[in-house]
């Protein structure tokens, strides 16, 4: 028979042992554990020293919700805000004959550099990093230019009035 390991008082991750409780019919311990978010648990103590249980479950359910959040943002990230809608918008100009501004953009040969066409984060990223802000819009530096990181800038209204084709 095994010599019992006292885990009392031990912290495993967010556990900290309480008190043993009971022995399982083959002789493995189970100790009584309080989480750090509050919920008690009883857990096979070479569980806790092999570091396979280190809380209650609260972690497991925090990390599949930082996983989820994380997905979302990456997959659905955006959507419904004005830099999306930005993003969008410089698609359809460029890609879409359908779009009223097409005849302006992709109808004259502008396009999207291929780092933002499919990738909205990477626009989203390039945008936060240069000044976006929900006072200013989109400008292609060259109007008979491309979208690229290299052509365009936030601008005001009033400095796209004078950048022009017409100007």
């Amino acid at each position: 028979m095994r010599k019992l390991i006292d885990l009392t008082g031990q912290r495993f991750g967010r556990l900290l042992v309480i008190r043993r409780v009971e022995c399982e019919k083959h002789g493995e311990a189970k100790w009584l554990c309080q989480c750090d978010c509050g919920n008690e648990t009883a857990v096979f103590g070479y569980l806790l020293r092999s570091g396979k249980t280190s809380s209650c479950g609260c972690s497991k359910h925090d990390e599949t919700f930082r996983n989820k959040k994380k997905e979302q943002s990456t997959v659905h990230g955006g959507r419904g805000t004005r830099l999306y809608r930005i993003w969008i918008g410089m698609k359809n100009r460029c890609y879409n004959p359908n779009a009223a501004k097409y005849k302006d953009y992709g109808g004259r040969g502008i396009t999207i550099c291929a780092e933002w066409k499919n990738d909205f984060p990477a626009f989203r990223d390039w945008a936060l990093s240069h000044g976006y802000t929900d006072a200013l819009s989109i400008d292609r530096i060259d109007v008979d230019g491309n979208y690229e990181p290299s052509n365009c800038r936030w601008a005001t209204a009033k400095e796209q009035r004078h950048n022009r084709r017409d100007n």
